[in-house]
């Protein structure tokens, strides 16, 4: 049985890995049958940056090893079909797909492209509708837009259209796991043009311009296995006759019967979301995390992680920080862009909403992240008092009102609102801003003005805490840039044990928009369960 090593280092090109795995064991390198690298990380602590990995390895003498004892601090043993294989993912084929099972995969990002895959490669008939373009479309739209050559589009934007919101992001994918679904997912990725060294990083990194290159591979996949693909097309209401949903209507006027429709609209379709609601689909809000894209120099945060001096090979720093007192509100910083830029991310028009992205080579003089506080229902209840307490939807009210806040704070012209962290940690407005990455400009202003009273003693704490893990953190280089309000969906539908609406069949709300996900893995791995759910309930499969 094959042996995982880990901690064992890691050098660029990896010629002696049978070298270095036979020191950690104490075996001649002849004893090392095969190595194969499964995983690396960069293990940036005490300032002495260094690659270690992880390998699987056969040896002539396995149990003289084991027993012996030297490996037992770093290894483990799997099959192969165990956490770094695939075969819990593997695609399901249906024989003889009853010809009434015709779904509807309602939104074109992680997880409705991967229902789609999976409800395809099963042999289902699926009908994807997409209310924005395809990806060519929208790269074209939104660099017009930032670039003053053309108006924004509120239905092709850095939100809607193929790929979702993940389409222009920085494409993070960290997860310790590349097993069963997830080892489904990946080697997807990598099947339509993602880096293969995704499957072995533990911080795997695709980059907003080599999503955009699977995209169109995964498409005319789905094509060549009959999908009927419809870009600029909006569902504008569930038909639902007795509590069971019977298919969809669209925009034009005509409907699409179907058995299943499966919504992976995304945390900012309001209107497709409502309309759930509306439609008698049971949901509750939830609680969001709020606040601000925080941007430093690249540089200060390579020397606070690595260290003065280090090697120009090592990779863009990147830092994830929490701020989590007892009794009071957290913090944390969500979404880190190394090497990245800060870019509008609202599909309203006179909204500013931000978020960030990196491409592949994360060479961006800038680094960015969310910076952002927990928000309960309770404080949009509080906050709204014109507004009706039950309503599950209460959410999308108090973000609204901040992004439309900052619209005008921002001038009308969607410049983003902006404020040195230095400035804002004393409460000190109109000082001048360095330069920054946001596309459409930034303005001085006083963030305390934007947000609830209830979000500034705990934003203010969480910065000067995070100050002592990233030195410079709060000093004169960084750049507070306003709202960051959507990094999760404020509402969350209940789904039963199959993630079917409890109050309308055959409706199955996934994804981020539903409340179920966080990007784009967790994305693409509900669509794939919600798929399977759908197999389950039409006894298609087994369990």
């Amino acid at each position: 049985m094959p042996i995982l090593i880990s901690n064992v280092p890691w050098l660029e090109g990896d010629h002696d890995a049978k070298a270095r795995v036979a020191k950690c064991l104490s075996v001649e390198v002849d004893q090392v049958l095969t190595v194969r690298l499964v995983k690396k990380s960069l293990d940036a602590r005490h300032k002495n940056p260094n690659w270690r990995a992880v390998y699987r390895v056969e040896l002539r003498n396995e149990e003289d090893v084991l027993a012996s004892g030297v490996a037992s601090a770093r290894r483990w043993t799997v099959r192969d079909e165990g956490r770094y294989g695939f075969a819990d993912g593997a695609p399901v084929r249906v024989k003889n797909w009853p010809a009434e099972c015709r779904p509807i995969v309602v939104g074109a990002g992680p997880a409705g492209l991967f229902a789609t895959l999976f409800l395809a490669e099963a042999g289902a008939p699926v009908t994807l509708i997409e209310r924005g373009g395809p990806v060519e479309d929208r790269v074209r739209d939104v660099n017009g837009f930032w670039r003053g050559r053309s108006e924004f589009s509120e239905e092709n934007n850095l939100v809607f259209g193929e790929g979702g919101a993940g389409t222009f992001s920085d494409g993070k994918i960290y997860t310790r796991r590349r097993d069963g679904e997830l080892g489904f997912v990946f080697q997807r990725l990598v099947d339509f043009g993602a880096d293969p060294e995704v499957m072995r990083e533990s911080w795997a990194h695709l980059g907003t311009d080599k999503i955009r290159a699977i995209l169109p591979p995964l498409r005319e996949r789905l094509r060549e296995l009959g999908v009927d693909i419809r870009f600029h097309t909006r569902v504008t209401d569930l038909h639902v006759e007795h509590g069971v949903c019977r298919g969809v209507e669209l925009s034009d006027g005509s409907r699409i019967t179907s058995d299943a429709v499966f919504m992976a609209v995304g945390h900012s379709a309001r209107d497709s979301l409502r309309m759930m609601v509306d439609a008698g689909l049971e949901a509750n809000a939830c609680k969001i995390a709020v606040g601000a894209r925080v941007e430093h120099p690249q540089q200060m945060v390579d020397v606070a992680q690595y260290g003065a001096g280090q090697s120009p090979d090592l990779p863009p720093a990147s830092y994830r920080l929490t701020y989590s007192p007892e009794g009071k509100r957290r913090a944390h910083t969500f979404c880190m862009c190394p090497g990245g830029m800060v870019v509008p991310a609202s599909n309203h028009a006179e909204r500013v909403v931000v978020n960030g992205m990196s491409f592949a080579a994360r060479g961006s003089y800038w680094a960015n992240s969310a910076v952002i506080v927990e928000v309960s229902p309770t404080d949009f209840v509080a906050d709204l008092p014109d507004v009706d307490p039950s309503d599950p939807c209460i959410g999308f009210e108090w973000q609204d009102r901040i992004e439309r806040a900052a619209y005008v704070m921002g001038g009308c012209e969607d410049s983003a609102p902006a404020q040195r962290v230095s400035d804002f940690l004393v409460n000190r407005s109109g000082g001048a801003l360095p330069k920054t990455s946001y596309p459409l400009g930034v303005v001085s202003s006083d963030l305390r003005e934007l947000f609830p009273e209830s979000l500034h003693g705990p934003m203010s704490d969480a910065l000067r805490s995070f100050n002592q893990d990233i030195p410079g953190f709060t000093g004169e280089e960084g750049v507070l840039i306003a709202p960051e309000t959507r990094t999760t969906s404020p509402v969350q539908f209940t789904r039963d044990e199959l993630q079917q609406s409890t109050t309308v069949a055959g409706v199955f709300p996934i994804g981020e928009g539903a409340g179920y996900a966080g990007g784009i893995v967790s994305s693409a791995l509900d669509g794939l369960r919600a798929a399977r759910g759908y197999l389950l309930a039409k006894g298609l499969t087994e369990p």
